[in-house]
């Protein structure tokens, strides 16, 4: 029989969305990471039910727990409302909250349909650049996708194909940079952007422009 390890955690605080725990062993980083998650989430929170058309996700509160890992975030499932945010990932508070933001609209796009899947190129696409937007330039250097599409020779379509993964940094970053040109230099807005979701980025191009 093996020993059972009880794992220790803190409960930090609740909104009206989310319950925010960490790590006991965290010690201090992680009180300080759960109250700066606290702080932010609700307003995130209203930026991103904005950009979806104001639907609330099913399965609420958010369970954010604040972990003594080091690869980022992750959640059960596309509609999984239970969020492990890694303490240890490199880079600052802002790119913690930025984890988290990425993981929340993850929920928004399974509860919203339209072709966002969040284990897909496209959806990973939408991810990250929701979460870039509202906390910009945060990210570490390993965290940014769009060069590693750019220095594809020839580079990969994946507006006409979305790949069925979220972990190609090839077709992320073609995501990633479409749909900020769709935003930046066409000038629709992420809730115009969002609500012409298909099941490739060229359907919702064509469903934001009409034009192929």
């Amino acid at each position: 029989v093996g020993m059972h390890h009880s794992t220790s955690v803190t409960q930090a605080g609740s909104t009206t969305h989310f319950e925010v725990s960490y790590l006991t062993s965290l010690g201090q980083q992680g009180a300080d990471l759960a109250n700066a998650i606290l702080q932010n989430c609700e307003r995130d929170f209203a930026t991103l039910q904005q950009v979806f058309g104001g639907i609330t996700p099913q399965r609420l509160p958010f369970m954010v727990q604040v972990t003594s890992d080091s690869t980022g975030a992750s959640h059960s499932s596309c509609l999984g409302t239970d969020i492990s945010v890694g303490g240890r990932s490199d880079g600052s508070t802002d790119f913690i909250r930025s984890l988290l933001v990425a993981e929340a609209d993850e929920v928004f796009m399974a509860n919203f349909g339209h072709g966002w899947d969040c284990g897909a190129s496209n959806g990973e696409g939408l991810s990250r650049v929701l979460a870039n937007d509202i906390y910009k330039g945060v990210e570490p250097a390993d965290f940014i996708s769009s060069n590693v599409w750019l220095n594809l020779n020839p580079r990969a379509n994946f507006v006409d194909h979305t790949a069925p993964t979220d972990t190609d940094y090839n077709s992320i970053g073609c995501s990633v940079l479409f749909l900020n040109w769709l935003r930046f230099q066409l000038n629709s807005s992420w809730t115009e952007i969002v609500a012409a979701g298909g099941a490739t980025l060229a359907a919702t191009y064509k469903n934001l422009t009409g034009k192929p």
